[in-house]
């Protein structure tokens, strides 16, 4: 692992990627040797060792409890910091989408700058696919330059100007001297171990509904259009842009196989068994959202792939939540 003998400094343990990037560390210790020290932020340090019991009696993790607007770091010298900080949940979010919003750029600009004086080297933004606005069928898989920008006064738009907002800020700030150098991951939808199975995220919610037999259901017509990276693909993506990715460029993380919302209900259902339950009648000839990257740059400049379908990551989630998660198939 090149990242041996180095410390690393990272933010969101407890959400979805932080877990599974501590998870692949403690992977790559154990199986490989690899000497990467790690510094976590987390707000609630009880919720991290609930989830990675292994954390509380791992020496080469040092916790910092606070929040990414007003913490303190003095811990020594880092070479690498990954800001994967959730924004929010989706309850918070709407109730103070400004708040949010300003939470992540300032949150951003915070973290930039205490990892300048702690001498980081490059540092990896987790930003989302959201920055270049709604798309609609018919569309091509939105690359990294696409000139859309979020629009409109929901929360999901609001936080979408954020994330857009935050990189821009933090891309100015990196050609000042001293300051570590900077890549951005722009994450569209993933799925795998840990996906929440009660939140916002369909595939998640499918799964859950049907490993507990319950009928999948899509709460609007199932037309928009969607793709899934499995974790296991996302990690060694995130791992490359991090050492490997070109300062200062924004690279798409996703899979270009594109899936109707109904389309996937219907193949996690075929897959668990279960039935499927669709709220509304698709209204004929009405375009519907598109959320698919290209993902050519990530592919082209640093030579990655997927390599999981999404049935084989379907299967995958599904065996993961039965075997940690405490979900007996078949039981509510």
């Amino acid at each position: 692992m090149e990242l041996s003998g180095a410390r690393l400094f990272l933010t969101g343990a407890t959400g979805f990627v932080g877990t599974l990037l501590l998870e692949s560390i403690a992977h790559a210790r154990a199986r490989a040797g690899a000497d990467l020290r790690v510094v976590v932020l987390v707000r609630e340090p009880l919720r991290l060792f609930a989830r990675l019991p292994w954390a509380v009696q791992s020496p080469w993790l040092d916790i910092v409890r606070g929040d990414v607007r007003t913490f303190t770091l003095d811990v020594g010298a880092i070479d690498y910091a990954i800001h994967a900080a959730n924004t929010g949940s989706p309850e918070e979010i709407a109730a103070d989408p400004e708040g949010v919003a300003r939470m992540v750029v300032d949150g951003s600009l915070r973290i930039r700058d205490l990892a300048t004086a702690a001498g980081v080297r490059r540092m990896l933004q987790l930003s989302s696919g959201s920055v270049s606005g709604a798309h609609f069928t018919p569309a091509p898989p939105i690359t990294e330059d696409d000139p859309g920008v979020p629009i409109g006064a929901g929360a999901a738009a609001c936080l979408a100007r954020a994330k857009r907002d935050a990189e821009r800020a933090l891309l100015v700030e990196s050609r000042k001297s001293g300051a570590p150098e900077i890549v951005l991951a722009r994450g569209f939808a993933l799925c795998g171990p840990w996906i929440p199975l009660d939140s916002a995220f369909a595939f998640g919610n499918f799964i859950g509904a049907a490993l507990r037999r319950e009928p999948i259901r899509v709460s609007g017509d199932g037309t928009p259009v969607r793709s899934y990276l499995y974790a296991g693909d996302l990690i060694v993506w995130l791992w490359n842009l991090l050492l490997k990715g070109e300062p200062g460029r924004a690279y798409n993380v996703g899979s270009e196989h594109a899936v109707s919302i109904s389309e996937l209900a219907h193949r996690v259902s075929d897959l668990l068994g279960s039935t499927v339950e669709i709220a509304q009648v698709p209204v004929p000839g009405a375009r519907s959202h598109w959320h698919v990257p290209n993902t050519a740059r990530a592919r082209s400049e640093l030579g990655l792939e997927e390599t999981v379908p999404l049935d084989e990551a379907i299967a995958r989630t599904a065996k993961w939540w039965v075997e940690h998660g405490g979900i007996v198939a078949g039981q509510s």
